[in-house]
């Protein structure tokens, strides 16, 4: 059983790793839009592209623009940080009770 229970911990880390890496790509990608900064850069556009992994499909459901904010990336950052405390620490947990 504690092979089962090692490779759900390690599901865990690397899900844990991903989520922080939306999470910062997020935050990276929201400042460059509020810098003027080159929208050509190779960066900006990782991080764009990157975040727009995240962001497509709540900007589908929901309409959170106001006036010249958008709120989308604040929304994914929390579905993310949910995401996170919920289904990672699942995981986790699981794998203990597993061992």
């Amino acid at each position: 059983m504690f092979v089962l229970a090692n490779l759900i911990y390690a599901i865990a880390v690397v899900l844990r790793i991903v989520i922080n890496f939306f999470e910062i790509s997020l935050i990276i990608s929201a400042i460059f839009s509020f810098v003027s900064f080159n929208y050509h850069h190779p960066i900006r556009q990782f991080f764009d592209s990157v975040s727009e992994i995240i962001e497509r499909p709540i900007r589908r459901y929901l309409n959170l623009t106001f006036g010249m904010f958008d709120f989308t990336p604040f929304v994914a950052i929390l579905l993310l940080i949910l995401l996170d405390n919920f289904l990672v620490n699942t995981l986790f947990d699981l794998a203990r009770v597993l061992r």
